[in-house]
């Protein structure tokens, strides 16, 4: 079964095929893409079309917090649907099994990228979808969670700390979706210009405004480095 009210996908790898993988992947510890802190990926390249799981295992109260993740996660990738420059997700399969498509793109720190400025043009403009659809990703400065597509095409995954904009009174909800919704833009700046806010044209930081964790984070930064740079100051011989 998938999520309520939906039939499994025909185009997706048929669900007890998906079933027989995941067992044996987990009994024989292999087809492992990764140990996030959510859950663990399995990936299944030889399939039609080829799909990494999100699995929602481990001893109960773990696999209880994990189910719990990936049903929130899977909330977003709902409001995503048909999004371009996000993983195709097929369904949560019997709860706790999140099926996504398979995105063959390098992280975007190992990555040369053909053109820049059009590489972040549509970063930008999935970001923005992404807000208009009430989706924060919160994350995207995580060097894994944004993947580059034949060296020209962003690909925003891992929505694992997204948040989901509900609808009515909830006010806790909708400052948590601005507050990510402002680090996704301020990701985008620094990711464009390397970090040296400095080289940030105009039009670039009208989509920049430093959050209290970030003036909070430099803070601490300055106050953890301005030893060392005292202290090599002092061992530099006079000019």
């Amino acid at each position: 079964m998938s999520e309520p009210g939906r039939e499994w996908p025909a185009d997706a790898p048929p669900a007890d095929a998906l079933r027989r993988f995941i067992a044996s992947s987990l009994a024989e510890g292999r087809n492992l893409l990764g140990r996030g802190y959510q859950a663990p990926l399995y990936v299944w390249r030889d399939c039609h079309p080829p799909v990494v799981i999100k699995a929602a295992v481990g001893w109960l109260p773990l696999r209880l917090i994990r189910t719990w993740m990936v049903r929130r996660e899977f909330r977003a990738y709902q409001r995503l649907r048909g999004l371009p420059g996000v993983p195709r997700c097929f369904g949560l399969l019997d709860g706790r099994y999140l099926v996504l498509e398979f995105v063959p793109g390098v992280p975007r720190h190992q990555a040369a990228i053909a053109d820049r400025q059009a590489f972040f043009a549509e970063l930008l403009a999935v970001i923005q979808a992404m807000h208009q659809r009430g989706v924060a990703h919160g994350d995207i400065q995580k060097r894994d969670n944004l993947l580059v597509v034949d060296g020209r095409r962003p690909c925003i995954v891992d929505f694992g700390t997204a948040v989901v904009r509900r609808e009515g009174l909830a006010p806790l909800n909708h400052w948590l979706f601005r507050f990510l919704s402002r680090l996704d833009c301020n990701t985008w700046v620094k990711l464009k210009v390397g970090g040296r806010l400095a080289d940030a044209t105009p039009e670039d930081l009208a989509h920049y405004r430093r959050t209290w964790l970030e003036k909070a984070a430099r803070q601490i930064k300055r106050a953890y480095t301005a030893p060392r740079r005292w202290w090599r100051r002092r061992r530099q011989p006079p000019s």
